[in-house]
């Protein structure tokens, strides 16, 4: 996951898209085993109903406090989910970039979300839509500090609770 030599030079807008991009394209290749990379070792990652997140509400579909827990999901994905084989398609657009105000350069970042899932058959079905809420650091490379996924789609098949 090295980050590319041209990218030290880019705006910090530039280099959170980058991560948003590189990031879904290890989800969507089947890159479960890369996601903890994504985040800094003590990142918090929420996977939310929109409901919830609004009220204030600490309840999440997937919570995930610190790489390790991230890459105790990977494992179970990888040895106790059963699903029907499928691809999935990540797209990020409105991308928001903030200074976060904290002494350690953080980022504020929002941005919409739309998967999208199609099965060995062909079928191609709108999987999950909603918001990403992120914490950025760019150096020493870009990674998240948390991510809180707010998803408004209610329908998300139980056996597929990965990362989004």
């Amino acid at each position: 996951m090295g980050s590319e030599e041209h990218m030290g030079d880019a705006s910090p807008r530039s280099r959170v898209e980058d991560l948003l991009y590189r990031y879904a394209e290890a989800l969507d290749d089947g890159g479960f085993a890369d996601w903890p990379g994504f985040f800094t070792e003590e990142a918090e990652y929420r996977l939310i109903p929109r409901e919830n997140h609004a009220r204030g509400l600490p309840a999440s579909l997937m919570l995930c406090t610190g790489r390790g827990m991230m890459e105790d999901r990977v494992v179970a994905i990888r040895e106790a989910c059963v699903f029907s084989p499928h691809v999935c398609r990540h797209l990020y657009t409105n991308v928001r970039v903030a200074e976060g105000g904290d002494a350690d350069g953080r980022l504020d970042v929002r941005a919409n979300y739309a998967v999208y899932r199609t099965t060995e058959d062909g079928e191609t079905v709108l999987l999950s839509v909603g918001r990403v809420l992120a914490g950025v650091v760019l150096e020493p490379e870009p990674r998240f500090t948390r991510m809180d996924v707010v998803y408004e789609t209610f329908r998300i098949p139980g056996l597929l609770v990965y990362p989004i």
